[in-house]
């Protein structure tokens, strides 16, 4: 998912394994916080789950019959995912970088726990069949997008601090090879790529998901 600069023999192969190691950490960090999610959730459902919460019985009902004005929408929704993806990208060129993706993947997951805890506590497993509505089908390109972006700010943070000989300078992932210019072309291309996936799925969840949820609703 980070970008490809060469091959040095000996560095290919560590540098695949460092990232395989960073994703093993994301992977366990994005599990812990969603178990942490589903006890807060069970623990707090009568602070949290109110009257006009997430999946109230209120707000579901409000799905049956609003009209979505899908170009609205749509701004709404990539002005939410391009503010976070851009906080991510000029958090990476900091000394915050790194710390700021693992809150972000540790807010994800606990947020995932309470989002599906709360949709089976509401309506059980009717609940999870809209929660899989509301996500359907432009997370399948959002959550791979968030995924590779994550990986790019994860290498981006590396590059900049490898410049001073920081902790990549030794570990095989730093991009020591190749023109300053032709990375910082792979590395621009690489995020366009990202962002264009980010718009596809903006674009699905603002003109197609709407329609989905308004169906699903109905066995509400």
């Amino acid at each position: 998912m980070a970008g490809n600069y060469g091959f040095i023999p000996g560095q290919g192969g560590r540098r695949a394994q460092r990232y395989n190691h960073v994703y093993m950490i994301w992977f366990y960090l994005f599990l812990g916080s969603f178990f942490l999610g589903v006890f807060l959730m069970n623990m707090g459902n009568e602070l949290l789950l109110t009257e006009n919460g997430i999946f109230s019985p209120a707000s579901v009902e409000r799905l049956r019959y609003i009209e979505i004005d899908s170009g609205r929408f749509l701004r709404y929704v990539l002005k939410h995912r391009v503010g976070e993806s851009a906080a991510l990208i000029l958090l990476s060129t900091t000394a915050l970088g790194l710390a700021a993706v693992y809150v972000w993947v540790f807010w994800q997951g606990m947020l995932a726990g309470m989002t599906i805890t709360a949709a089976i506590i509401r309506f059980g497993i009717k609940g999870l069949l809209l929660l899989l509505g509301t996500l359907f089908p432009h997370q399948l390109l959002l959550i791979p997008a968030q995924v590779m972006l994550l990986a790019w700010c994860f290498e981006n943070c590396g590059r900049a601090r490898s410049m001073g000989g920081g902790m990549y300078g030794n570990g095989g992932m730093t991009p020591a090879y190749g023109s300053r210019r032709q990375r910082l072309l792979r590395q621009g291309i690489a995020l366009l790529w990202i962002a264009i996936v980010i718009l596809i799925g903006c674009i699905l969840e603002s003109y197609v998901n709407p329609m989905l949820v308004s169906d699903l609703v109905k066995i509400f």
